[in-house]
């Protein structure tokens, strides 16, 4: 049995640095630190039985929900329809009929750079 795990905290990233002739001079590993106040969400799956970590953390922005909640189903395995409406699909659907989502958020003042639709809406309209 998998245990699921989330944690909020600190992603740091990790650095080498090499010599004239290629030798790594010093090195520091990527690494997250549990923090509350911490910018980024970290995933990972233990051991039922020994508490051990299965597999290397999975760490997303604590802004990224559409993808770390999307990953943490998909960890879940939940064996009858989940009560998650495919939005996705929903939305993509909407724009393909004309109907703007965005034009609405743009009259409200939202910030196109980070959202989940314009990302989906990139991506096409093929799925």
């Amino acid at each position: 049995m998998s245990v699921v795990c989330i944690g909020i905290g600190d992603a740091v990233m990790g650095c080498r640095t090499l010599g004239p002739n290629g030798e790594v001079i010093k090195e520091t590993k990527a690494h997250w630190d549990h923090n509350p106040k911490g910018g980024a969400v970290a995933i990972w799956t233990t051991d039922g039985e020994t508490d051990e970590p299965e597999a290397p953390l999975e760490v997303y922005g604590d802004w990224d929900a559409a993808h770390y909640l999307a990953r943490v189903l998909e960890l879940l395995h939940p064996r009858r329809q989940i009560n998650v409406p495919d939005l996705k699909g929903m939305i993509l659907a909407a724009d393909r009929d004309g109907y703007g989502l965005c034009d609405y958020c743009q009259r409200c003042g939202y910030d196109c750079r980070d959202c989940i639709i314009t990302e989906w809406k990139e991506e096409g309209h093929d799925e």
